[in-house]
Order: structure tokens, then C-alpha cells, then sequence
């Protein structure tokens, strides 16, 4: 009886797992559309593209915070953001 409860978890569980929310991209592009992050009139791949560049600045930075955080023992004070819209072209 143990092996038929042990069997049935192990079969139940990595379903669970395969039934998580994927991450929506089309509710984030649009906050970052309306927040002026992503320039507004792109295409879909041009938004695609503009979101994967926003991702991968935004975690070069949070690396180079926690290396400044982590050499100084004081929070980092630059001032990296820049105030145009991210676009791929």
C-alpha cells in the first residue's frame, strides 16, 4: 500500500509543477509602455526585443549594485537610469 501512495505522489506532483502561471509578457509591456520605459508604437517583436533588453539592463545593474554593496559596505548612490524609452533599434 505504501508503494501505491508513493507512486501516485510521485506521478501527481510533477504535474503540479508543469501547471504554474506562465509569466505574462503582454500585462508587463503594456505597464512598461504606460510607465514610458518601452517606447510606445513598437511591433510585437520590436516590444519583445525592447523588454529583453530592459530585463538584461536591469540585472547587470542589481550585479553591479550588490558588488558595490558588497565592496563598500554602503549602498551604491549612482544613478544609472536613463530617461528615454528603451527601443531596439
Amino acid at each position: 500500500m505504501k508503494r501505491a501512495w508513493l507512486f501516485i505522489i510521485l506521478w501527481i506532483f510533477p504535474q503540479i509543477s508543469l501547471a504554474q502561471v506562465q509569466p505574462d509578457d503582454e500585462r508587463l509591456l503594456r505597464a512598461l509602455e504606460e510607465q514610458g520605459i518601452i517606447c510606445k508604437g513598437l511591433s510585437y517583436t520590436e516590444k519583445q526585443e525592447a523588454l529583453r533588453i530592459y530585463l538584461h539592463r536591469k540585472a547587470t545593474m542589481k550585479d553591479k549594485k550588490q558588488k558595490a554593496n558588497d565592496t563598500t559596505g554602503q549602498p551604491d548612490t549612482l544613478d544609472d537610469t536613463k530617461k528615454t524609452c528603451i527601443s531596439p533599434e
